[in-house]
């Protein structure tokens, strides 16, 4: 009897503790090219969405879209809802199409707005992209050198300033030697915050840690009420 009691309270012990770990627990930011599951034909346009999925307060973001300019060329970028959804006035950065030629177009968007005004959070599209077929292909065109910037400019979770391969084959995106991407100026009235990028795995392990002492501490308890019992 005593020992299904232990163990009823250990069980208990172990439920409680587990949403302090999963609470702290930071799900991965990505920003995707939607892909088309189609061949389209020539001389026909068609408009690929790039998606953003779990960030938190963004204010300004940037991406290169490499792609095959024998296939596709981009004719439009317009910025998507997502950016604006608080009510911060969203304002576009390009496309710089100097490099289109060459199957490397640069886009990105900022924002601006009152200090309390924050930036949007959870998921949405940053930016639609219409495209013009030029001859009849796969669609295989890739995200590379994400930014994304919160308050102060700082990076987000989900950048990725890596350059893209520097050769192409024949059944790949064909890209250009790439120079620095245009920096968004920085949102106005905006405090700076501290940098979170990086936390969610320390967080995760100190709540670890805690959940531990309290199983522990629970058991210790546990025993010492049995001793007392017996004696």
């Amino acid at each position: 009897m005593r020992l299904s009691r232990f163990l009823l309270l250990l069980a208990l012990l172990i439920v409680l503790a587990l949403p302090a770990t999963g609470a702290l627990a930071q799900e991965t930011t990505v920003v995707t090219l939607q892909p088309v599951a189609f061949v389209p034909v020539e001389g026909e346009t068609f408009t690929t969405d790039v998606t953003v999925e779990n960030t938190k307060d963004l204010l300004g973001f940037q991406f290169d879209v490499n792609f095959d300019p024998a296939a596709f060329a981009v004719d439009s970028i317009e910025l998507g809802p997502f950016l604006s959804s608080t009510g911060r006035s969203a304002q576009p950065l390009g496309p710089d199409l100097r490099s289109a030629e060459e199957g490397r177009v640069v886009y990105g968007g900022f924002t601006m707005g009152a200090a309390e005004q924050a930036g949007p959070e959870g998921s949405g599209v940053l930016a639609t992209i219409t495209w013009r077929v030029i001859q009849p292909a796969d669609f295989t065109a890739t995200l590379s050198r994400v930014q994304l910037a919160g308050p102060g400019g700082q990076a987000l979770p989900g950048s990725d300033t890596s350059p893209p391969p520097a050769a192409a084959t024949a059944a790949s995106a064909p890209t250009a030697t790439v120079e620095q991407p245009t920096v968004a100026p920085a949102p106005t009235s905006v405090p700076e915050q501290p940098e979170s990028g990086g936390s969610g795995a320390v967080a995760v392990g100190v709540a670890s840690l805690v959940a531990l002492l309290i199983i522990g501490g629970g058991l210790y308890a546990l025993y010492r009420i049995s001793q007392k019992q017996r004696g």
